[in-house]
């Protein structure tokens, strides 16, 4: 099988505190129990050009070492009324008079919070019990700063700006508190929120509304970082765009866009393929005709987004709640603004042939899907086992719902079972086995490799390959909490699942409000974590000390594994054929399942790439990526 890896967000040393209507800078006490000190302040107040003065807080992480945060900053007019499924406006910025308190978050984007995942439960009861909620608004586009104490550098900070997680669903920047990455590294962190769910991702599929409205968030958040970010002693000229899952997605997609080209130097991807994530116009069709049905709109585009911008906001989140597809889309034939679209192209093509190469460190953990698993399931098998006849029923399902007709009135014959097939014959246990554990080892191999390994070390190679020389660096997070508190109700067998890692990436383990007694181990795999990023953010590479990470490489594919030994992998560590698999061979498969029909033209779901071509061609061409597989000793 394959290895596990860890997860956790970060704490929030957030403080809530009250300013008067003309605000004095504050020192403060991170949590009650943190000792204050009588010392000069540093600057907690910062005038922003055409915006206003913010006030800003000092919050005390232990007597020698102290942050500073300006919170719930608007980077962008409210998104309401007219502004209600259009870009973001930026011009003119909203202003204030007086001094703006900038101590407390911003609300939350819309959205439905009372459906956390197995993998969200269990991360939230790591953080501070005692966090305030900003709640939920509209009026949502707002990004937080998190500076270092001390002297600013000549060259100024890095500079990290963090796409949160949630499946564009969901999410909220406050639950991430930079506090500790930033006081242990010297670099600045910016949080951003950005519009979710059908605020953030309806299209009508036309120019009336054409989508990634949430994608257009974060492109204004970094303009807004390029413009003010030097007043808070950061560098314009060293941002680093970071997420993980729909954060990450969202950073590959950055490295693709021309609307982003320019705004950040480098890029860090944590579990989110953004290669294989975006849906297409056609995929959305259908959830248009369900969104008109729902709220009883007229079927004109302008029709409908009138009457969309009039329904309450509650109802309009509340009833489309049962579609949780939304995401980011191709836009090329369907966005005709000034700027242009924010996807001309499937990324799969965009990442070969426009790709904004910049270093990059992708990864993933050894079993992203195992607490989802464990959900699905529901707690009838304690040590997941699955039976064989189970196994290939949930990948002939998978390929069924995978493989779709290239639109409502095509006459092409679907083959799913050419798919389900082909994933059958790789990861069919070999010798047969009816060792359950095995083939439940076999499944979630499969879940890991499709959906983020193969996505991931792709977009590293195409970096690597670029002709601007950037570098790419791929890890596995196999790392495994050694605190009882993280791992209760997380089975040996499932590894490091889904987010597992991220209380590493954000210094966790050393964050003050938790009820969590942390493992020493735990507290030095944080610190190596968090210098490898912070050394990435300084000079385009992670290694540290005795950790010599090599960059990625099609030649020379190596992979940092980080467990209690973080080392490059040996032979056998990592499956490559299974990535190649997915890369090279399965979107031929998936293109030949579903062109089997004459002179057809199709874009084959959001996992194959631009297609054409007869079905005895496609079914050719089976045969040759499996031949050239097998010429590079991979089949």
């Amino acid at each position: 099988m394959k290895c596990r890896r860890r997860w956790c967000l970060v704490p929030l040393l957030l403080l809530l505190g009250c300013i008067a209507a003309e605000p004095q800078p504050q020192r403060g006490n991170a949590r009650p129990g943190q000792p204050g000190r009588q010392t000069e302040p540093p600057t907690t107040i910062v005038r922003l050009p055409a915006q206003g003065v913010l006030v800003g807080r000092e919050v005390f992480l232990s007597r020698t070492q102290r942050v500073i945060q300006f919170l719930g900053i608007p980077y962008a007019q409210p998104p309401k009324g007219d502004l209600r499924f259009a870009p973001p406006a930026t011009s003119p910025l909203p202003s204030w008079t007086g001094q703006r308190n900038a101590s407390v978050f911003g609300p939350s984007c819309p959205q439905i919070n009372t459906r956390k995942k197995l993998h969200e439960r269990l991360f939230r009861r790591l953080l501070p019990q005692d966090l305030p909620d900003p709640g939920l608004d509209e009026d949502c586009l707002f990004l937080n700063i998190f500076k270092p104490d001390g002297p600013r550098p000549a060259e100024g900070w890095p500079v990290y700006v963090w796409f949160h997680a949630g499946d564009f669903n969901s999410g909220t920047p406050a639950i991430w508190d930079a506090s500790v990455f930033v006081t242990k590294q010297k670099v600045l962190v910016v949080t951003v929120a950005y519009r979710l769910n059908i605020l953030g991702f309806f299209t009508t599929t036309d120019s009336e509304a054409p989508g990634n409205y949430g994608m257009l968030d974060q492109i204004a958040a970094l303009d807004w970082v390029g413009s003010h970010i030097d007043n808070f002693g950061g560098t314009a000229n060293n941002v680093v765009i970071y997420g993980h899952s729909a954060g990450a997605i969202s950073v590959g997609l950055h490295m693709m866009s021309p609307l982003s080209r320019g705004k950040f130097s480098k890029a860090i991807a944590m579990s989110g393929d953004p290669i294989n994530s975006a849906r297409t116009p056609q995929d959305e069709a259908a959830v248009v005709e369900q969104v008109r049905s729902k709220f009883g709109c007229y079927r004109a585009t302008a029709d409908l987004v009138r009457c969309l911008r009039n329904v309450e906001l509650k109802t309009l989140i509340q009833e489309s709640a049962f579609i949780e597809t939304w995401g980011p889309i191709v836009d090329a034939d369907i966005n005709n603004s000034t700027d242009g679209p924010f996807l001309p192209r499937h990324p799969r093509e965009l990442a070969a042939e426009e790709l904004y190469a910049v270093p990059l460190i992708s990864g993933y953990t050894n079993n992203e899907q195992a607490l989802a698993y464990i959900q699905s399931i529901g707690g009838e098998s304690a040590d997941g086992r699955l039976a064989m006849s189970q196994f290939e029923a949930m990948i002939r399902e998978e390929s069924g719902a995978t493989v779709l007709a290239p639109d409502e009135n095509s006459t092409c014959e679907l083959r799913p079972e050419l798919v389900a097939e082909a994933v059958l014959f790789y990861y069919r246990p070999q010798p047969p086995s009816g060792d359950q554990r095995l083939i439940r080892d076999q499944y979630l191999a499969l879940q890991t490799e499709k959906n983020y390994a193969a996505g991931l070390t792709q977009l590293a190679a195409k970096v690597s390959a670029h002709p601007s020389g950037a570098q790419a660096f791929v890890y596995r997070f196999d790392y495994r909490s050694k605190t009882p508190a993280v791992v209760r109700d997380v089975p040996e067998w499932a590894g490091v699942p889904h987010l597992f890692e991220q209380p590493f990436v954000w210094g966790l383990p050393y964050a003050a409000g938790t009820a969590v007694q942390w493992n020493m181990a735990d507290k030095k795999m944080a610190d190596i974590v968090m210098s490898m990023l912070a050394g990435f953010g300084r000079t385009g590479n992670p290694s540290v000390n005795t950790i010599k990470w090599e960059p990625y490489e099609q030649s020379s594919p190596g992979i940092l594994i980080v467990e209690r030994n973080i080392d490059m992998n040996e032979a056998g560590v990592v499956d490559y054929k299974a990535l190649a698999f997915w890369n090279d061979y399965y979107p031929v498969v998936l293109d030949a399942a579903v062109n089997n029909c004459c002179n057809a033209t199709s874009l084959a779901g959001p996992r194959s790439p631009r297609a054409h071509g007869l079905g005895l061609a496609a079914l050719a061409a089976l045969g040759f990526a499996w031949r050239n597989l097998a010429d590079h000793g991979l089949a």
